[in-house]
């Protein structure tokens, strides 16, 4: 799809699938143009700052063309040629083409313009550029208002005022066939040229009524100095996922940072239970360090059974210090045998001993078993056989 949009007021718009008019309207500024991902955009700028030229130049390489250009068309052009931007459509070595030329302030304003308002224009036209062409007639005058616009296939195009159209017709061939949009003018160009061909042709006298013909256009006043360079990515839209997803990711990593420093509260209160148990059975224990006792324990295991211990003693206990710790369960004594661990716990309540075994159970790495429960001074005490799956 394309949508043309004007760059000075009033700021037309209008949207092209194929050769139809799919949308159109007029927005209050340049930052309200409906623009899609999808749309070619192409920016209409007026023509009247636009001179159409003809030259024809000795020159062999497109380098040497634009070198002389300048010198060339200094006589016809009002001001200083340094400060005129001049674009060729359709160049060819020694052959006549057309030249449209614009003061260089003009081009860098609508540059501004497109940069500042984050209007990603590909292609940029002069209005007189969309002024569409009768199948029988080399040259099309467009009224609107005051305004004309006039577009001949050999010469170019203008945008002039209605008192020069005299003016302009002096320069079109007489054999040209010349269709207009307006049937009073019609009748009055026919009055005053009784000798030239004029054929009244209602296509209307504004922008979206052109776009309903083909519009075959080479001309792009960018040319490769004054291209705006935008992104179709708007900052701020890019900005307000990139801001959600750091959230997410902080509350993520601060519920990962709270789980492990309440995980290892609670590995190393059981530590501190284990060493417990282990100064009450386990003769010569005195003086080992914190955390040093699973690995004591799992070190007098192997050595009191013939056979090796599958899973590490701290495993167990790390995977089931997750559900002890969510029912409040304090672990009073801790054994191991035949490949099981037997954890004595003190519950609050005789609800919470069935709880317990299943929620150790849910555990993909856990099996357990309730060895038995009884109310001893108004706490309940439940022993569990806890072993790796």
């Amino acid at each position: 799809m394309k949508i043309y949009v004007k760059l000075e007021a009033p700021f037309e718009w209008a949207r092209v699938v194929g050769s139809n008019v799919e949308a159109f309207g007029e927005v209050e500024d340049l930052q309200s143009f409906p623009i899609t991902e999808d749309d070619e955009v192409i920016g209409v700028v007026p023509g009247e700052w636009v001179t159409t030229h003809t030259v024809n130049l000795p020159t062999k390489t497109r380098k040497q063309f634009n070198q002389a250009l300048p010198f060339a068309l200094e006589d016809a052009i009002s001001e200083d040629v340094s400060n005129i931007h001049f674009i060729c459509p359709a160049w060819k070595a020694a052959e006549e083409v057309t030249v449209l030329s614009v003061a260089k302030d003009k081009m860098a304003y609508w540059q501004t313009l497109a940069n500042s308002n984050r209007l990603p224009i590909t292609k940029l036209l002069p209005d007189h550029a969309l002024v569409p062409f009768h199948e029988v007639a080399e040259c099309s005058l467009a009224i609107d208002e005051s305004q004309v616009y006039a577009r001949h296939q050999e010469l170019g195009g203008v945008s002039l005022d209605t008192s020069l159209v005299n003016v302009w017709l002096m320069e079109v061939p007489m054999a040209s066939t010349i269709a207009v949009n307006d049937e009073e003018l019609t009748q009055q160009l026919i009055d005053e040229h009784p000798n030239r061909d004029f054929r009244h042709w209602p296509f209307g006298n504004k922008m979206r009524h052109w776009l309903e013909y083909p519009i075959e256009s080479d001309i792009d006043l960018w040319g490769d100095n004054y291209r705006p360079h935008v992104s179709r990515f708007n900052t701020r839209m890019l900005l307000k996922p990139l801001a959600l997803a750091a959230v997410a990711l902080g509350l993520v990593l601060c519920y990962d940072v709270y789980r492990y420093v309440s995980l290892h509260r609670e590995i190393a209160k059981l530590d501190a239970n284990m060493l417990q148990v282990l100064n009450d059975t386990i003769p010569g224990v005195q003086g080992i360090e914190g955390g040093h006792g699973r690995d004591f324990m799992e070190k007098a295991l192997r050595r009191g059974q013939s056979q090796s211990v599958e899973r590490s003693v701290h495993a167990t206990l790390a995977d089931a210090a997750k559900v002890l710790r969510r029912l409040n369960a304090t672990v009073i004594e801790l054994t191991y045998q035949n490949n099981e661990l037997l954890l004595t716990c003190v519950l609050a309540d005789f609800s919470q001993v069935d709880a317990l075994a299943k929620q150790l159970n849910s555990r993909r790495t856990l099996t357990a078993k309730l060895q038995g429960s009884a109310a001893e001074d108004g706490k309940i005490i439940a022993t569990y056989s806890v072993k790796e799956k």
